[in-house]
């Protein structure tokens, strides 16, 4: 754990120094390859015709995520703002490829926030993380610390220094929290805090940082995930889950947990097949197996290899976990296979909230699989809940379907709590920021844009760091003709996050309408810098060299756009004849 997050150098990266192939991406048709400069780690983002380099973009990155057990993914760091790289390393297979969720034409390159969620486990407790952002911290820990499981040591340190010494031996040191002194069911629910990964519903009030160790999990957030006809089902991180649902743990009664099997100050991959076997035969004698003798002689009785099977999970490629269900299983492929969803479930509650499981049905469409299954099931509970007190999930509600009748009879209610402190009040998870942010779009939607922009406003004051309320209110502001207060605002984002080429893409636009054609030329030129697939910057390039009759700009242009957007210089073939 202590290997979990680092400085994206030779010393963390597992990537062999002499390199590696480059990944494609079929649906971009970007190549990526990372390279060392100086033992800093870099990425390569190009394009090639034939064996000739037409688009290059070189990255610094900035962190490495993962110990390197499984794989090695990569952030950028932009002002404090960080973002996902579109390449993972996985070491069990030595593979390069796309990190999980860009695959297959889902390819977001350098826009993917990582936000406090997944830095609350991926690392130590951040600290610096910038309220009224997504994704911005203005430091971060290296590695997941002592204090994750033991809780804060300000009082212990503070205790040692002072010359009071406890024997530990004799009675518990009560400045500091010993895991191995918890209740089995608590030290259980500490585990469960990073390693049962799944759709997480805070409850009210609570924010990513509230839980420490010998606490209940689902008294600060409840985890979701879903069930399906095969059981055969299970994602990375979802140890817990699985153990939970296992003959050995049931039976126990609480009497296992995670450390029955695992020291947390040791890898696993450290003690081998024996060590394993011995905790199972330490409950079940060898003489009890009922497999076949050749099969048990094959296996040379390894327990694991039949009761906990290695298979792929479902969210991570080229990755192989053992399912820690232990039980008798049937054979899988390397690859799970989907099947029909039968409940989302919340794992580590057993009597979650109405309004815990709105919110979970909601976040598992937007965030996860967009089928209508988790839609109905979140309108079926909202038809029977008051609108006044279920506000921001019937506004949440209408802001996934588009409904913009739905929006239209709760929009007394949104004027009636507009001055309210409750949907006024700032957050690390930014609740009222997006449920004014969502209301602000529906409000646009419903009755012009005009009327979008109070709600705008709010969403950019309770969130003064969030770039994506920013950007959409400046949009809005262009569109009423307020292009001076929208370039200010559009450039204080790309000032700090420069990658953004829709961000750069508008600002040369908005310059194209005050005619300020040098500034246009280099802000859509830029935008094209960062995207050379972005079809608008192409456009209004167009526009730009035709009104100021630039014949050989254009010209440049459309050799770029022929080599670079063959579909696009195909439509506009004709035009630009």
């Amino acid at each position: 754990m202590g290997r979990s997050f680092g400085v994206a150098d030779t010393s963390k990266s597992a990537i062999p120094i002499q390199g590696v192939s480059p990944v494609y991406d079929f649906s971009t048709q970007f190549y990526y390859l990372p390279r060392f400069d100086r033992n800093r780690l870099k990425l390569l983002e190009f394009k090639l015709k034939g064996k000739d380099t037409i688009y290059h973009n070189l990255k610094e990155i900035t962190y490495i995520v993962g110990s390197g057990h499984h794989t090695n993914s990569h952030l950028i760091d932009c002002d404090g703002y960080l973002f996902q790289a579109p390449f993972t390393y996985y070491t069990q297979t030595n593979k390069l490829d796309l990190p999980p969720g860009f695959e297959n034409g889902h390819n977001t390159r350098f826009s993917r926030p990582i936000g406090l969620e997944c830095m609350s486990c991926h690392n130590a407790m951040p600290l610096g993380f910038l309220a009224g952002s997504e994704n911005r911290f203005d430091s971060l820990p290296l590695g997941i610390d002592c204090e994750r499981c033991h809780g804060p040591g300000s009082a212990h340190v503070a205790k040692i220094l002072r010359g009071e010494i406890t024997d530990t031996s004799r009675t518990p040191d009560y400045s500091i929290v010993n895991p191995r002194r918890l209740p089995v069911k608590l030290r259980f629910e500490l585990c469960q805090r990073c390693h049962l990964q799944g759709n997480v519903v805070l409850a009210e009030g609570k924010s990513f940082f509230d839980f420490r160790p010998g606490m209940m999990l689902k008294d600060v957030m409840d985890v979701y995930l879903p069930r399906y006809e095969d059981d055969e089902h299970f994602i990375m991180a979802s140890h817990a889950d699985r153990l939970s649902q296992s003959a050995c743990f049931k039976s126990s009664k609480y009497s296992m947990d995670c450390t029955t099997c695992h020291n947390p100050h040791i890898s696993s991959r450290n003690l081998g097949d024996g060590f394993f076997n011995t905790k199972c035969q330490s409950c079940h004698h060898s003489s009890a197996c009922r497999e076949k003798p050749s099969v048990r002689s094959d296996l040379a009785d390894n327990c694991v290899a039949c009761h906990m099977p290695a298979s792929g999970s479902v969210d991570i490629p080229h990755v192989t976990i053992h399912d820690h269900k232990i039980g008798v299983h049937k054979k899988l492929d390397t690859k799970q296979k989907r099947e029909k969803i039968t409940a989302l479930i919340a794992i580590n509650n057993p009597s979650p909230s109405v309004r815990s499981k709105v919110q979970a049905y909601l976040q598992q469409y937007e965030g996860f699989e967009p089928l209508q299954w988790y839609l109905d099931s979140a309108h079926a509970l909202l038809k029977s809940c008051d609108r006044r007190s279920f506000l921001k999930e019937w506004v949440h509600y209408a802001y996934l379907t588009g409904e913009l009748t739905t929006f239209r009879s709760l929009y007394p209610l949104i004027q009636e709590v507009k001055d309210s402190v409750a949907y006024n009040t700032p957050s690390l998870k930014n609740k009222n920021a997006w449920f004014w942010y969502r209301t602000a779009h529906l409000a646009g939607k419903a009755y012009g844009v005009k009327s979008a922009l109070p709600h705008y406003i709010k969403s950019v004051e309770l969130a003064p760091h969030h770039y994506e309320f920013k950007i959409k209110y400046a949009v809005s502001l262009a569109k009423i003709g307020n292009i001076d207060d929208a370039l200010r605002i559009l450039l204080d984002v790309n000032s700090s996050i420069p990658h953004l080429y829709e961000v750069s893409g508008n600002i040369g636009y908005l310059y194209l309408l005050k005619k300020d054609n040098v500034n246009a030329e280099k802000y859509l030129l830029k935008s094209l810098e960062e995207n050379p697939n972005y079809d608008m910057a192409y456009k209004n390039l167009i526009q730009l060299y035709l009104h100021t009759n630039s014949d050989f700009k254009l010209k440049e242009l459309k050799v770029k756009m022929r080599d670079l957007v063959p579909e696009l210089y195909k439509e506009l073939s004709a035009f630009l004849k």
